[in-house]
């Protein structure tokens, strides 16, 4: 998919808010694709773009709720394992359609996780389909499952400033040294990146503040941007 790709693993935890913006931040500002590996402070809802938070708010359970800027379903982030894609405008692989994006990002998650002992993984297809507001209830076409079990789901937008897609691996346990192993299926050239550069760290601190943490964003997709 990529000649060359940087792999940034983040060492440290962060709450939701930062760690959209954080997604965004890279979006925003990083000249070739990243794989970004990141965690949680604490369990953490996140709702797709589209989505109503005052329609699903008495089915969520009592944790902090964070409006992603990508698509998909409510996701629970607690034991999940949560990875982004990310492909500025001005890679062509940004323009890559859908459905073929989500295909082939899948399609090199699953492999990766039969070769890290995952046996049976493979992508979803349309008799595997069911219809619920919650992401790992529902597999939606090509997403990654096992028998009839839900592993990896994502949601993505595209737009003038690229191509995002935030996905969650969930019902199998891995470790930091899975991510390489994806990484080298993504991209001829792998290239670690340590940490973040501080120029994108302020960014993400302003669209955590302007976007990600206000009440606004959560109910009506209000931001200060």
């Amino acid at each position: 998919m990529f000649d060359v790709l940087h792999l940034h693993i983040d060492p440290e935890p962060h709450d939701g808010a930062w760690n959209m913006a954080a997604d965004q931040a890279w979006l925003e500002m990083s000249t070739a694709p990243v794989l970004r590996i990141y965690r949680w402070d604490r369990p953490t809802v996140t709702l797709g773009y589209a989505q109503s938070h005052a329609k699903l708010a008495e089915a969520l359970p009592g944790w902090p709720v964070i409006r992603r800027w990508t698509g998909g379903g409510v996701v629970l982030h607690e034991n999940d394992f949560t990875y982004s894609v990310i492909v500025p405008a001005c890679h062509p692989w940004a323009e890559t359609a859908p459905l073929d994006s989500y295909r082939l990002i899948h399609a090199a998650l699953a492999s990766a996780l039969v070769e890290n002992g995952h046996a049976g993984c493979r992508l979803a297809e349309k008799e595997d389909l069911i219809e619920n507001a919650f992401c790992f209830v529902a597999p939606a076409l090509h997403d990654v499952i096992r028998e009839k079990v839900k592993i990896s789901g994502a949601g993505q937008r595209r737009g003038k400033t690229g191509l995002l897609h935030q996905g969650s691996v969930q019902n199998v346990n891995l470790e930091n040294a899975f991510w390489p192993v994806l990484a080298a299926k993504l991209a001829s050239s792998v290239l670690s990146l340590e940490s973040m550069p501080e120029a994108m760290k302020a960014r993400a601190d302003e669209l955590a503040k302007k976007r990600y943490r206000r009440p606004e964003w959560l109910s009506d997709r209000d931001d200060l941007l």
